[in-house]
């Protein structure tokens, strides 16, 4: 499990990195962030499983921390800490969609059971997410192979973070997102310079997603270790397969 602890008290901080850490379960891994902005980096990065954060932070709180996260696919699992005993906040807190709500001083019983209960949960949580993201998120790239595709694109229309997307593509299929776009479309451009002779190799990249001859051409070798025209040529077009990974 990936947790991250957020305090705009340094002293509080190392206090609850302290207590968390021992508490939590065994092999999880722990990363701190001063404030809101410092989390939000973090995250980026390290895609925590859950959250723990303060709800009174200067500039950006714990709400507006848990809003942002969500909404670009940061993090969506938080353990809300204040030292406020107020309804309010813990109504507002539940339709945030925190795990729990605890207040300070940290109990290390009480978090230490909370944190066990989220631990059991996630292998078959995060697998579901994973597999619907890499479902749209693959079967998109193979149908819009041909169009102008980054991981920005991709994050804007999937409401997910190009980090997040990045991870997913490396964990799925072993190699990053360039790289399997690339051995896609040379496949494809394999499959055109077969079946559609009379296509040029300018107009056979273009369909393949590549809008410069020359880059295409330069990708094509880079993948298969001869040109698209020789490829073309080769009476054993069958046996010349794209190795994505020599390319990295």
């Amino acid at each position: 499990m990936k947790l991250l602890i957020v305090d705009d008290e340094p002293i509080i901080l190392e206090g609850l990195v302290k207590v968390i850490k021992d508490a939590a379960p065994l092999g999880t891994e722990v990363r701190e962030a001063g404030n809101a902005f410092e989390a939000l980096e973090v995250m980026k990065g390290f895609m925590p499983d859950v959250t723990v954060t303060d709800l009174h932070m200067p500039e950006k709180n714990g709400f507006e921390l848990m809003e942002e996260a969500k909404g670009n696919g940061l993090c969506k699992r938080f353990i809300i800490l204040t030292g406020y005993d107020e309804f309010e906040y813990v109504r507002r807190a539940l339709r945030s969609g925190v795990v729990d709500y605890l207040l300070k001083p940290l109990d290390k019983d009480e978090i230490a059971n909370l944190l066990a209960l989220i631990d059991e949960e996630l292998p078959s949580e995060a697998d579901s997410d994973c597999e619907r993201h890499t479902k749209r998120i693959l079967a998109y790239t193979q149908t819009n192979f041909m169009n102008d595709l980054s991981l920005d694109h991709l994050a804007d229309l999937m409401n997910l973070h190009p980090n997040y997307i990045s991870s997913l593509f490396k964990k799925v299929t072993g190699d990053t997102f360039i790289n399997y776009l690339n051995a896609f479309r040379i496949k494809e451009a394999q499959k055109l310079l077969r079946t559609h002779r009379h296509l040029s190799v300018s107009e056979v990249g273009r369909r393949a997603g590549f809008e410069n001859k020359h880059y295409f051409t330069k990708v094509f070798k880079k993948y298969t270790g001869i040109t698209p025209g020789a490829y073309r040529e080769t009476d054993d077009m069958d046996n010349i397969e794209v190795d994505s990974k020599e390319s990295c």
